[in-house]
């Protein structure tokens, strides 16, 4: 039951792309920003890359070719499509931010380069889907670690980073925008190269294109906007090595005129000079690769790294030390005055509850729900009346099917039965009223709201375990306040009514026994029973408790956060109490079991709103639920 609850509750989550919930922000630049989501299909973290389209691009994206194979050319006549050539559809929206990337990273499958999982558009924001890695930056790692860098770590990063781009350039793919922020390091020590964002195809020279960079890691020849070939990355590699093994980096500069002046002139420092252990032969090597013409470079990324790699550590035990120092900074075991580490996002029990898992939940509870309804109006036609009778268990079927597929068509079903049983065990007013209320109910709140069908049934459901007081908080908490309290009303009915089938003369706002009613203990006169409750002013003041109760959490679950969410569940189980305590003093007998159904059901509550509300992004779910509260904006059932 209480991931039914669950389930109908999820319907205000906020999710990217219907099916990525927010975790954290990771970073933003000129692109947008990236964040930290939990995939709710596949049950795993994601890096998502936000990028905004201009106007242009994102209608574009939106053009019928965008999703089929036709082109739309400028010009004359243009906005028809001309031709089904896939490969002019391609080249036409080349352009769209995000998706060069996409299709780039999609060539490169390697342990060493962050994959690439999917690029989709939704209005105006283009979002690129990518693995992601739990652990530090490169820069991160310098600024943090630089006093505990060995040549083991160096040649774990420059092994893992010439690794990937020797990958990339066997592809015809060129980075372009190799940097430290642009290297990642997971929790097991495993370097990663990110962002192919500005990765250009070579053509069938070795040539290709850029259309920008990062100062500090440009080659003349790209700052210039020359062809480019794999030496471009050559040169970016041996910058962010020797920024390693010297600790600065000479290139950087406010702009690109003096960016080209201080490769030009460049002062370097010999690397071979800042380690006891490391080999002069580096400096000559390291220059090199860092030489101003690239003619006078290696002829590739392979070559340099053959060349640099013996003179450096120890990679498995390079691998090691990174592992440990990312785990440091995951746990920081002392203070210190740098920059605090990032804090990991934990992932709530909520995202580990898969989509389906709960889709499944919420369906049972509506088959459920209207399976005992059904078993209920079965017992009082005697021909489907007993436990031991074929056609009880082919109603009770009937009835399980219809709410699994249908929530509210399987509510219907079962109360229009119910009234027909009313009717056949010698009750036609209490029938016919039934079956008018059920219609009138349906068609102007349970048909027009996927979840009213599955709140309602929530009382039968409820009431048959005992813990009838769930109803009016779960009612509150999931619909609009009119909504809420007309639904709140019905309950009552419908609770009298299965209450006074029995003969234990049970509260019908704490419970109604269901196993005494399929056992074949029904009331001799069901009207009489049903009447005892309306001259009950015990029964009035709970019925007005929990109609009050329904519209009060409703309207404090008006202010979407997760705040008023639990103070909302915790305001009506209080004004319930209030109710219970009232009802307790006007009786001479104790009330031991109301009380404890009573306080189940708060409890059963909280324990749903813990699970289904996420602590971080709370904005977030504010936005969206603001949505989920308009007029305009309503749920169908699946």
């Amino acid at each position: 039951m209480v991931l039914g609850i669950i389930g109908a509750m999820t319907h205000s989550e906020h999710l990217i792309l219907n099916r990525y919930k927010p975790l954290s922000r990771a970073g933003s630049g000129g692109f947008g920003t990236v964040q930290v989501a939990w995939d709710t299909r596949i049950q795993r973290k994601v890096a998502i890359k936000c990028i905004e389209l201009s106007e242009i691009d994102a209608a574009r994206a939106a053009l019928p070719g965008a999703a089929a194979p036709q082109v739309y050319e400028s010009g004359e006549g243009a906005g028809a499509p001309e031709t089904n050539d896939e490969e002019t559809l391609v080249r036409f929206l080349s352009h769209v931010p995000g998706l060069d990337e996409a299709r780039t990273a999609a060539m490169l499958t390697d342990a060493n380069i962050v994959a690439v999982y999917d690029f989709e558009i939704q209005g105006t924001t283009a979002y690129l889907i990518m693995e992601y890695v739990e652990g530090l930056t490169l820069t991160q790692l310098l600024g943090a670690y630089d006093d505990q860098l060995t040549l083991d770590i160096v040649a774990a990063v420059f092994a893992a980073i010439s690794h990937a781009l020797e990958m990339a350039h066997a592809n015809q793919v060129l980075h372009l925008d190799i940097k430290p922020d642009n290297v990642l390091i997971n929790e097991k020590g495993q370097v990663k190269v990110t962002d192919f964002g500005l990765a250009t195809l070579a053509d069938a020279t070795g040539y290709g294109t850029a259309g920008g960079g990062t100062i500090g890691y440009m080659p003349l020849e790209q700052m210039r906007q020359e062809n480019l070939d794999e030496r471009c990355d050559e040169w970016a590699l041996a910058s962010v090595v020797y920024w390693m093994l010297v600790g600065h980096n000479p290139f950087f500069a406010p702009d690109l005129k003096r960016a080209e002046s201080a490769i030009e002139d460049a002062e370097l420092v010999l690397p071979s000079l800042c380690w006891d252990d490391l080999s002069p032969e580096v400096d000559e090597i390291l220059f090199c690769a860092l030489d101003p013409d690239r003619e006078q470079r290696f002829d590739s990324v392979d070559e340099f790294a053959k060349a640099l790699m013996p003179h450096l550590g120890r990679v498995k035990q390079g691998t090691k030390d990174l592992a440990r120092l990312v785990e440091d900074a995951k746990n920081p075991q002392t203070e210190c005055e740098e920059e605090p580490q990032e804090v990991y996002p934990h992932i709530p029990l909520r995202y580990r509850i898969t989509d389906t898992q709960i889709a499944v939940a919420g369906r049972a509870c509506s088959a459920a729900g209207s399976a005992l309804v059904g078993a209920a109006a079965a017992s009082l036609i005697t021909p489907t009346a007993g436990l031991l009778n074929p056609l009880f268990w082919v109603c009770v079927v009937a009835f399980l099917v219809l709410g699994a597929l249908k929530g509210h068509v399987g509510f219907l079903a079962s109360s229009i039965f119910l009234g027909a049983g009313l009717i056949a065990h010698g009750a036609p007013a209490l029938g016919i009223v039934a079956i008018v209320l059920s219609g009138l109910w349906w068609y102007f709140v349970g048909q027009m709201r996927g979840c009213a069908a599955q709140v309602l049934l929530a009382a039968p459901l409820s009431g048959a375990l005992g813990l009838a007081p769930v109803a009016p908080l779960v009612s509150g908490y999931m619909l609009r306040p009119v909504r809420a309290l007309v639904t709140t009303a019905y309950s009552v009915f419908v609770m009298a009514i299965l209450a006074s089938l029995t003969t234990d003369g049970a509260n019908p706002l704490y419970g109604w026994n269901a196993l005494a009613l399929v056992q074949g203990a029904v009331a001799p006169d069901i009207q009489q029973s049903f009447s005892a409750f309306l001259v009950s002013p015990s029964f009035w003041c709970g019925c007005a408790g929990w109609i009050g109760v329904s519209g009060l959490v409703s309207l404090i679950r008006l202010r979407p956060t997760r705040a008023f969410a639990f103070l909302s569940v915790l305001v009506g189980g209080t004004v319930l109490c209030l109710v219970s305590a009232t009802d307790t003093l006007r009786s001479s007998s104790p009330a031991i079991m109301q009380w404890v159904s009573l306080l189940v059901s708060i409890l059963l509550m909280l324990v749903a709103c813990v699970l289904t509300l996420e602590p971080q992004y709370e904005e977030e779910a504010a936005e969206f639920d603001k949505a989920y509260w308009s007029d305009e904006e309503e749920f169908e059932d699946d």
